[in-house]
C-alpha cells in the first residue's frame, strides 16, 4: 500500500490505491473461506471409521407406514 498523501495523488493513483486495498481484502476473505471449508470437510478426531456409533447389541425398530 501507498503512504502518499491522498491530496497529492492523481486520480489514477487514488484509483490504483483503492483497487489494491480491495484486492487485499478479497484475497483475505477467499483465504479465510477456503481454510474454513477445508476444516469443515475433515472428520472430527473422535469419530470412528465404523459408521454409526451404536453398540453391536443396540436394537433398532422400524414402524410400518400407514396405508394410503
Amino acid at each position: 500500500m501507498n503512504t502518499k498523501d491522498p491530496e497529492t495523488m492523481t486520480p489514477a493513483e487514488r484509483d490504483a490505491e483503492v483497487a489494491s486495498i480491495l484486492a487485499c481484502g478479497l484475497m483475505r476473505a477467499v483465504h479465510i473461506a477456503r481454510s474454513r471449508s477445508t476444516r469443515d470437510m475433515e472428520p472430527p478426531a473422535e469419530s470412528s471409521d465404523g459408521g454409526l456409533e451404536l453398540p453391536p447389541h443396540a436394537g433398532l425398530s422400524v414402524a410400518a407406514r400407514p396405508a394410503g
